[in-house]
């Protein structure tokens, strides 16, 4: 299964996509979510939103960390790569090289932040799935 992060996706998202690492625990939703764009309102900028989604721009400059949040279900496409850590709430973390022009989908993201740990500065559109139950 190809895996993505970065937080990112971030993306993890974030988080970041690479297929050659061992995808990481991704936690159930639940009470303790953080927004993203709550918590790093310096990272992630609202593109667009509705009842469906809600589009995301992540940025990440290099040396640059991210504060502490989580993701619903989502897509990710990395405009600009570069390598980032993601810290995970357990203690483990993982390195990813984000390659441009690469997207992917990963479900729900329980706690982490995000650290640039390369030279480029990292931009990825994040779009989140917002649940479709009772829709």
């Amino acid at each position: 299964m190809k895996y993505l992060i970065a937080i990112s996706l971030l993306c993890s998202l974030l988080t970041a996509c690479d297929q050659n690492q061992e995808k990481p625990t991704i936690a159930a939703p639940n009470n303790s979510d953080i927004d993203a764009l709550k918590a790093s309102p310096e990272n992630f900028k609202l593109l667009l939103e509705n009842d469906h989604v809600r589009v995301l721009e992540y940025t990440l400059k290099p040396g640059t960390k991210d504060i502490t949040h989580t993701h619903p279900p989502k897509s990710s496409y990395i405009v600009s790569g570069g390598q980032l850590k993601v810290h995970y709430e357990n203690g483990d973390s993982l390195i990813f090289d984000d390659t441009a022009g690469t997207a992917s989908w990963m479900d729900h993201v329980g706690k982490h932040y995000v650290e640039n740990i390369g030279t480029t500065e990292i931009k990825i559109i994040l779009t989140e799935v917002k649940s479709m139950a009772n829709k």
